[in-house]
């Protein structure tokens, strides 16, 4: 079987696999969604190189205050993170669509009070941080970016959903729009289009950490099996809470 025939199989597994996900009442939905919330958390802060703790992750949702600066920086991108991924369900329930204004909202939700960087473009002609990307120069990501925005609407958004989320994510990633945090904006754009045609959301874990930059640097096609395997990943997390919660409901009864 061809590679592209490969692919679609997976495809259509994916798709009956993710039954399992759509098909749970809405009140278990809901607390699954509230557990996945916390390893999204953790594991979106590892890919950008920060381990947080479990007492990290409790202090910062549970608004405690800061000790530190460092805490101060780490417990906003925590919360701004939780924000952005109920904005995302949010606008993708509303059926909003993929577009320049919506990237740049994002990434102003994501910057810190203050911070004159939110949603403007980069100025550094390098990608920063742990990325290590070929991207578009500081002087014309306005026209990259636009160029993005015409290859999803004449290419991308008639494909799979699974392969034109990936490929949104890598083409993203070569223009770099912002200084800081576009990693994280590409990841939730993403989702974003997952989430629009109802998959369950693609969480890369920190396992997956290399394969994941890997990719990144290679073809645009090497992105979509790290989409699939995080896919995959939420779907089995699902299956096991469903059956948890069955077990338990037998128990009680």
């Amino acid at each position: 079987m061809s590679n592209g025939g490969t692919m679609n199989l997976t495809y259509l597994e994916v798709d009956h696999q993710r039954s399992i996900y759509t098909g749970m009442p809405e009140e278990l939905r809901a607390s699954f969604m509230e557990r996945l919330k916390l390893s999204w958390l953790y594991h979106d802060h590892a890919l950008e190189g920060v381990v947080l703790t479990p007492e990290e992750l409790s202090r910062a949702l549970g608004r405690m205050p800061c000790r530190t600066y460092c805490e101060s920086v780490t417990q906003h991108g925590l919360r701004a993170l939780d924000t952005a991924i109920d904005f995302l369900h949010q606008s993708a329930e509303r059926g909003d669509e993929l577009s320049i204004d919506w990237l740049r909202e994002l990434h102003k939700m994501l910057a810190m009070p203050g911070d004159e960087a939110g949603g403007r473009y980069r100025k550094r002609d390098t990608s920063p941080g742990v990325y290590h990307l070929n991207v578009a120069p500081a002087s014309s990501i306005s026209y990259h970016f636009h160029k993005f925005m015409d290859v999803y609407d004449e290419e991308l958004c008639h494909l799979h959903p699974i392969r034109q989320a990936a490929l949104a994510h890598w083409e993203f990633m070569r223009v770099f729009p912002f200084d800081e945090r576009t990693g994280v904006v590409g990841r939730l754009m993403l989702n974003f289009l997952l989430l629009k045609h109802r998959f369950p959301p693609a969480i890369i874990h920190s396992s997956e950490r290399h394969n994941y930059f890997a990719a990144l640097n290679g073809h645009r096609n090497d992105l979509v099996p790290v989409t699939i395997d995080a896919i995959r990943a939420t779907l089995h997390a699902a299956s096991g809470f469903r059956r948890q919660a069955a077990s338990s409901h037998q128990i009680a009864l």
